[in-house]
């Protein structure tokens, strides 16, 4: 786990809030490569190639996100993540990423695999860059 100052400074003192997670997040679908949150996966294409999204790592990190209310419910909810992503799928590596407020309001959590044959989302390197957010870069497999 990768974090930026302030997201550790919050990650001190925030707990997960015991929230129970709905069953509809920790659901996923395979289409055209991609593993997606199954009640966000509707009505989609053929393929890939028919939407809006340069590559697969951007259509995952665009469906699978989740706007919450704090960071303390988006911790109960990436450890349900983390379990499921595993058990469904134990051959293969995820990237989850919590970005929130500085005070830890207004979180989004999001997933999405990770890819030697296309850019990361997100660049775990430059976490500092992010000077008014909180950010969390987690990598999730088997092996972890």
């Amino acid at each position: 786990m990768k974090t930026n100052k302030a997201m550790s400074e919050l990650l001190l003192r925030t707990s997960p809030s015991g929230t129970i997670v709905d069953d509809e997040y920790t659901h996923f679908v395979e289409w055209n490569d991609c593993i997606l949150i199954s009640s966000f996966a509707r009505d989609l294409p053929m393929s890939l190639d028919k939407t809006i999204y340069s590559d697969r790592t951007e259509c995952e990190a665009s469906i699978n996100h989740l706007h919450l209310e704090n960071l303390s419910i988006a911790l109960d909810i990436i450890y349900e993540w983390k379990k499921s992503l595993i058990s469904n799928y134990p051959e293969k590596s995820f990237i989850i990423v919590v970005s929130c407020d500085v005070d830890g309001s207004e979180a989004v959590i999001r997933f999405y695999l990770s890819r030697t044959d296309e850019p990361s989302w997100l660049n775990e390197n430059n976490l500092e860059n992010y000077k008014h957010e909180a950010i969390l870069f987690l990598k999730v497999s088997q092996k972890h």
